[in-house]
This record gives C-alpha cells, sequence and structure tokens, in this order.
C-alpha cells in the first residue's frame, strides 16, 4: 500500500525523483520510490536533513517550534520534507528537479503521506 501510494505520487510529477517514507523517532526510511539509484548513504543523509528541518522530538533544530514542512532548494534540486498531521514522527522526504510545480505538488505529497501514515 505504500509503495502504491508513493508509485502514484511519483508517476504524476515527471519532476519528482525520489519519494521516502521515513521514521524521525527512529531518523529510518521505511520505503522508497526512485527514479535514480540511490546510496543507504544518500538516503540516510536524505533523512537526517528532515530531522534537522522538521525537528525531532525534544530537539528543535532550526526555528523555534518543529515544523509541518520544509523546502530546501538548491541549483539541481528541491527537496521537500513533510509531517504527518497524526503521527508527528512519520515523514515524507521528497527530491525534485527545481522545475517541478511545487504549488501542486505540495498538496498532492500532503496527501500521500497522510494517506500512508494513517493506513488508510
Amino acid at each position: 500500500m505504500v509503495v502504491d501510494a508513493l508509485d502514484r505520487l511519483q508517476s504524476s510529477f515527471a519532476g519528482c525523483e525520489t519519494l521516502a517514507f521515513a521514521d524521525l523517532s527512529t531518523q529510518m526510511i521505511l520505503v522508497t520510490n526512485s527514479t535514480t539509484a540511490s546510496p543507504r548513504e544518500t538516503l540516510d543523509a536524505l533523512c537526517k536533513e528532515a530531522a534537522l528541518t522538521l525537528g525531532t522530538k525534544g530537539k528543535i533544530a532550526v526555528g523555534s517550534d518543529q515544523s509541518a514542512t520544509a523546502i530546501v532548494s538548491g541549483q539541481d534540486q528541491l527537496r521537500v520534507f513533510m509531517r504527518a498531521s497524526q503521527e508527528p514522527s512519520d515523514v515524507l522526504c521528497c527530491v525534485c528537479q527545481p522545475d517541478v510545480d511545487v504549488v501542486e505538488f505540495l498538496p498532492a505529497a500532503r496527501a500521500c503521506l497522510e494517506q500512508i501514515s494513517g493506513g488508510a
């Protein structure tokens, strides 16, 4: 089910390269969907960046409170991190091309995360 939801999201956005469902309490990637071969170290770094930008239980690294969404933009990619509303340790890590339609991608990614996290 998680894989199917990630597949649907990725196929809806040509600029979406990697999706990873992670658990911030353990800082582990649980399921990935990627158009590129991502070594384990790259996925681990993605999860650490999610923990840094969103904050973890008892640790707020950026800002004054834990965040629900964080966007990190670079020249060659856009990384989006989202925290599930009902399970704060469940996060979706997204690596996209910089030209992905963010206005359409963000609500679609949020819906995917909430579906995966809620088990629906």
